[in-house]
């Protein structure tokens, strides 16, 4: 996500630099009819043609400054900084953050409830997810026992859903700080979209699974896969 983020950025702002340099040429070898453009759009947001000619001609003397008011009036862009490139990064490095952070939140049920509710635990058929955690925790840790990692899979989607809703709720109400709306609007609003979003995932991976027959591993092939690897 990171990465994406990055050069869809960064395609972005070479978009943007693209269009700037086109305005540029135009009013380069057509200024009259660059002008006249603006003069019409400062028209018809309620100034007088007099007047709006008397700005626009004088604005046009200053072409590099000119060229970025027709690009945020004419095309509504904002022509980015030089820094440009930097800044992408800084967009990158951002969204990675923010999904390895707010992405982890969800399985931390998964860790939270064997570590400290054992006696939660029953012997059953572990799903994929949970044997490669047992994997994961039983060779990196001694602090673990097999009979801690012994939950219903069940408990532990219930609470990994109950963990994404609220972060999901407590990301909205988060985000009305920076907006008018109110905080629990804005909380139920991230609250629905998001458990929408993840529930149609879970249908369609529910449906792809069937139709296609997938059988979930046992615990011991799926060590000795990732032994292999």
């Amino acid at each position: 996500m990171g990465v994406g983020e990055f050069l869809s950025s960064k395609a972005h702002n070479e978009w943007v630099l693209s269009e700037r340099a086109r305005e540029k040429w135009e009013l380069d070898n057509y200024p009259e009819g660059e002008i006249q453009e603006m003069i019409d759009i400062y028209v018809d947001r309620g100034m007088s043609k007099e007047d709006a000619t008397i700005v626009i001609t004088k604005m046009s003397k200053y072409s590099e400054f000119f060229v970025d008011v027709m690009m945020a009036e004419e095309l509504q862009l904002q022509v980015p900084e030089d820094d440009h490139k930097c800044e992408s990064m800084k967009e990158g490095l951002v969204m990675f953050l923010s999904f390895a952070a707010f992405g982890s939140l969800p399985i931390m049920g998964y860790v939270i409830i064997p570590i400290f509710f054992p006696e939660w635990g029953e012997e059953v058929s572990p799903s994929t997810s949970y044997c490669i955690l047992n994997t994961f925790i039983q060779s990196n840790t001694a602090r673990f026992s097999r009979r801690s990692f012994a939950h219903p899979p069940q408990t532990l989607f219930s609470t990994a859903c109950a963990v994404t809703g609220i972060v999901l709720f407590m990301m909205g109400c988060v985000k009305s700080m920076f907006s008018t709306t109110n905080w629990f609007v804005s909380g139920m609003e991230t609250f629905m979209l998001g458990g929408a979003c993840a529930t149609l995932a879970y249908v369609i991976g529910q449906y792809v699974e069937e139709k296609t027959g997938a059988k979930v591993r046992n615990c011991k092939e799926r060590r000795d896969e990732l032994a292999t690897c």
